[in-house]
């Protein structure tokens, strides 16, 4: 029998599988560099065939039709003259079948060019709505309908070329991308051959290389399985050491995780009542086994608000004294089996828990530093849930007050203005009386606007989103509109306005009224701060992220960075001292842009103007849009 000790023999067993290991990987290295070997020609021929099958079975096919387009949209034209020169149907009915043919192949782009990668089907939409405008342009031309004129025709084909001339560049362009992408598989077909080659050549010195490293491993082995039963008695000895250092971690981490989810189950709600019977549940049972909460009132007194036992029974004959007066001690008595801990919070005593121990257990130091931390984190939720109760009282009392002033200030507005219409239609009054009465309609307009503004403002202020009611329409006809509203005040004060709407901007679903409130918001702060012979322009892009951008800038003097985080708070203003409007413009229209899911954002440097983001969300494809005159007549009601 080997007189070797059993601690050793065991540690050189465990350690044996790890010179097996050591052993067996050169080996294992070798037998999958021969399946590899005999396996990667298989993988990379099957690739390759699928790749010159999606040349032969899809790009090809759908070049052939990208080309047929094109040399339809060619003989379009020829066509379209043709008619217009003899007036025989045959060309007008050869120009239709030559739209058909153009159907069918757009039907193989469109099931063949997503296979081709992004840039065909980019192509493809670009080159669908450049023949669609042609074409378009062909039916309003009356190209087809009857003989023109010859300068009435030539006049309105030069207008519609330039759509013709970029249907057949985005054919041409088609056609080239879907070439390109056959030539990008006839690459990969090359590079995989390549990779093949290479590493069939890097397999086969990896094979010999191993071989050649097994022979010499016996020896490294050994002396690894040393080294191992000597760094593991050295483990042994330090796992000894660290058990203590472990216990002690464990227990922190206990206590930690208890006073997180005490936080959690402290805030997770904002009523106070509720806030003090958690912290009661919290001290019993994982403290102590009684627990009472008695809170301050405002005369000073204390009051009985939560109780908790572990037994439910005589936790119900302590629930009875709940609601009453407790007599305040004039000095808090400490014994080991009982805690009486105050609950502070900013300075201020809400009241006092009493915990009381199990029988025959005396709490430790550490019981009452995790009672007191306990209890602090439940003073600053009592805390919390009072000043939130009192915010919210004083929101509602300040929304009643607001709806009450507000319905009582229009209903003399309303006076206002009826009696200014009928002061319209009066013959007797002269040219000054009529300007008078112009300021004072204006006035009660601004006035009106002014309380909806403020309505607005006190529900964002509550929390609340602004009521929309969005549907799909136009954004061309609303910046247009939006132009001609500005247009006469841009013109007294001498500033240049423009508008643009980018070519591919789809239609919106938002509220008509409420997006043309934030352009009138943006557009209106852009004029008060732009100086004379300024310029103040606002556009519409599309993004890709399914989402339409619009743009309002201005040449003025820009804003301070000092200033940028602030000027859509309520109220405030660059220049209190111009006092150019109430502040309420800039929040009221963050609102109306978050209530559609938007984003608004500002970017400005000093001297250089200010430029103002929002974004709006696309409408659906197969959604009716709207006419400005239906989205106008919707808001009104």
């Amino acid at each position: 029998m080997s007189t070797q000790p059993l601690r050793e023999r065991r540690s050189i067993w465990r350690v044996g599988p790890d010179s097996t290991w050591t052993m067996v990987l050169p080996v294992l290295f070798v037998i999958v560099s021969l399946v590899a070997l005999a396996v990667l020609p298989v993988i990379v021929g099957n690739h390759t065939a699928r790749m010159r099958d999606q040349i032969t079975r899809i790009a090809e096919p759908a070049r052939r039709a990208a080309n047929e387009i094109q040399v339809g949209l060619w003989t379009e034209l020829d066509k379209v003259m043709a008619y217009q020169v003899t007036g025989e149907r045959q060309y007008r009915d050869d120009y239709h079948t030559l739209l058909m043919q153009q159907i069918r192949d757009y039907a193989v782009l469109r099931k063949l060019g997503p296979q081709l990668g992004d840039d065909v089907n980019r192509d493809l939409i670009t080159l669908i709505s450049a023949t669609q405008r042609w074409h378009a342009g062909v039916t309003a031309g009356e190209f087809l309908q009857r003989q023109l004129p010859a300068e009435v025709f030539m006049t309105r084909l030069f207008e519609r070329h330039p759509s013709y001339e970029l249907a057949l560049r985005s054919a041409g362009q088609m056609e080239n991308e879907i070439q390109a992408a056959a030539n990008d598989r006839l690459a990969k077909i090359h590079n995989a051959e390549r990779l093949n080659m290479a590493l069939t050549i890097f397999l086969t010195l990896l094979a010999l290389t191993s071989a050649l490293l097994v022979a010499g491993l016996g020896r490294q082995t050994r002396l690894l399985a040393r080294e191992a039963v000597r760094r593991r008695k050295e483990a042994e000895r330090e796992a000894g050491e660290a058990k203590i250092a472990r216990a002690a971690a464990e227990n922190e981490e206990r206590r930690a995780a208890f006073l997180a989810s005490a936080v959690q189950e402290l805030t997770s709600s904002l009523e106070p009542d509720r806030t003090i019977s958690a912290l009661a549940r919290l001290f019993v049972p994982n403290l102590a086994e009684s627990c009472t909460i008695d809170i301050a009132e405002p005369d000073g007194t204390l009051c009985r608000r939560a109780a908790a036992h572990r037994d439910a029974n005589i936790e119900r004959e302590m629930q009875r004294e709940v609601g009453r007066v407790v007599a305040q001690p004039d000095r808090i008595e400490e014994r080991p089996s009982v805690l009486s801990i105050p609950l502070m919070s900013r300075g201020q005593r809400l009241g006092m828990v009493t915990a009381a121990a199990p029988a025959g257990y005396v709490f430790t130091r550490e019981d009452r530093q995790l009672a007191e931390e306990l209890a602090r984190h439940g003073s600053l939720a009592i805390d919390n849930s009072r000043l939130y109760r009192d915010s919210q009282q004083a929101v509602r009392a300040r929304e009643e007050v607001l709806a009450i002033v507000s319905h009582d200030l229009r209903n003399p507005l309303n006076s206002i203005t009826l009696a200014g219409s009928l002061l319209h239609e009066s013959q007797n009054l002269s040219k000054d009386d009529r300007e008078q009465l112009e300021i004072l309609e204006l006035s009660a307009k601004r006035m009106k606007r002014l309380i909806d503004d403020l309505l607005d403002v006190t529900r964002l202020e509550g929390g609340k989103r602004l009521p929309i009611e969005p549907a799909p329409f136009e954004v061309g006809p609303l910046l247009a509109e939006t132009y001609e509203l500005f247009k006469p005040q841009a013109a007294s004060a001498s500033i240049t306005l423009r508008y643009h709407v980018a070519d591919g901007v789809p239609p919106v679903n938002a509220d008509h009224h409420r997006v043309q409130q934030v352009l009138s918001n943006l557009i209106g702060n852009a004029m008060k701060f732009t100086p004379k012979d300024g310029i103040v322009s606002f556009r519409a892009d599309p993004q890709e992220d399914g989402k339409v951008v619009f743009t309002v800038a201005d040449s003025g003097p820009g804003i301070p960075k000092e200033h940028l985080d602030d000027i859509f708070n309520p109220y405030w203003q660059a220049k209190r001292a111009e006092r150019l409007g109430a502040g309420l413009g800039l929040p009221i229209a963050k609102g109306i842009v978050e209530s559609h899911g938007g984003q608004i954002w500002v970017e400005s440097e000093p001297g250089r103007g200010a430029k103002f983001y929002f974004t709006l969300p696309v409408a659906k494809k197969d959604a009716v849009v709207s006419s400005p005159q239906e989205a106008e007549s919707r808001a009104h009601r």
